[in-house]
């Protein structure tokens, strides 16, 4: 049985070594490690045929020996065009992975390949090719688009060029990836470094527009955080104030006006708090200038003037009247919060219903608003 296991053994060796004993063989220099000079002697004629598989259509033939070529031998002066070519051949198979590795390498190795700006172009073309789902199967049967891996490759062009007019149309793919996917965060942050990089780009425009609607999207009304609504509405006014003779000025204007009426509408919902709930009239009455100031011609605004106006006219009953108190809230209004208050406004026509019972949240001896919110 040993003996068996020997003989199989020495036959293996045997034959691997008259392929090649330079991979079991450490006294062999690797093809790797030669002189360029020697290297680009070896590949010569290994060239010179896999050119003429190519003139003859024998493109599979071509592309084993153009991949023997770059691999074994990297220095040799026929690497460059051996990546190359077999970028080239694998793209015309849809082999999307290999030509795109094959391509990343060359610019890899070679940097100073003259055929740049193509090598750049074939990459952005399979990244789109990706996206668009172009001859990408699971499984070799069922057609998907490879967006991950797409997103991913887009920002492999943006790395290697990223002075190119490629850069920014990788950036704006990859924004409108992640937002097909989901990815907000991902999405803004493509966007952001597209106006920020390449404020000059003929997709600067579109940019600072999806940027604006992309925040907008992540707005949950006025009862919740206004960070994103503060950064639509920034970048809306950004779109317009930049491209003032853009076709979509009517489509910003419209979404800044939403995004104010939803602040304006957030900061009238912080000055109702503190009107009806805490009888704070000096707090109150900020939030309700802020919101006129915000969207003067929204329906929040309107409301927001009937509250300063009912302040109004405390202030000016407290002028005349030194012991004049303005309504606050019992603690029966505290645990039965659904019925009716003093506080409460008829936001079609103000009644007057003050009420004189001394309290905290009054106006002070000099006909003041309180600074400071009531107990």
């Amino acid at each position: 049985m040993a003996f068996r296991t020997l003989l199989i053994l020495f036959t293996f060796i045997l034959g691997a070594s008259s392929l090649s004993a330079q991979w079991w063989n450490p006294f062999v220099t690797r093809p790797s490690r030669l002189p360029p000079a020697e290297q680009t002697e070896r590949t010569a004629e290994t060239f010179r045929q896999a050119l003429q598989d190519v003139e003859r259509g024998r493109n599979r033939a071509a592309e084993r020996k153009f991949r023997h070529i770059y691999r074994r031998y990297p220095l040799s002066d026929y690497s460059a065009q051996s990546l190359h070519t077999y970028g080239r051949l694998t793209f015309q198979r849809r082999q999307w992975r290999r030509s795109f590795e094959a391509f990343q390498t060359l610019l890899a190795r070679h940097p100073e390949f003259p055929r740049f700006n193509e090598v750049i172009a074939y990459q952005f073309d399979i990244a789109l090719a990706l996206a668009e789902g172009t001859g990408v199967r699971w499984l070799g049967i069922i057609p998907y688009r490879a967006f991950n891996r797409s997103a991913a490759y887009f920002e492999v062009v943006v790395r290697n060029a990223p002075f190119s007019d490629f850069a920014p149309l990788a950036l704006m793919n990859v924004a409108h990836i992640h937002e097909r996917r989901g990815n907000i965060p991902e999405a803004i942050d493509a966007l952001d470094r597209l106006i920020n990089n390449y404020p000059s780009s003929l997709l600067a425009n579109d940019a600072y527009l999806a940027l604006a609607e992309t925040f907008s999207e992540l707005v949950g009304g006025p009862l919740y955080d206004q960070g994103a609504t503060r950064e639509a509405m920034s970048y809306f006014q950004d779109f317009l104030i930049l491209f003032p003779q853009d076709e979509n000025v009517g489509r910003a204007e419209e979404g800044l006006e939403g995004m104010r009426e939803i602040y304006a509408r957030s900061r009238f919902v912080i000055g109702k708090y503190y009107f009806r709930h805490r009888n704070w009239y000096r707090a109150a009455e900020i939030f309700f200038n802020e919101t006129i100031t915000i969207a003067p011609l929204s329906e929040p605004a309107r409301e927001a003037r009937l509250y300063l106006e009912r302040i109004e006219e405390f202030r000016r009953k407290a002028l005349e009247d030194p012991n004049f108190r303005p309504p606050v809230n019992s603690w029966g209004d505290r645990i039965f919060f659904w019925r009716p208050r003093a506080t409460d406004i008829n936001l079609d026509r103000i009644e007057d219903d003050t009420v004189t019972d001394p309290g905290a949240g009054g106006i002070d001896e000099a006909g003041s608003l309180p600074l400071s919110a009531p107990d």
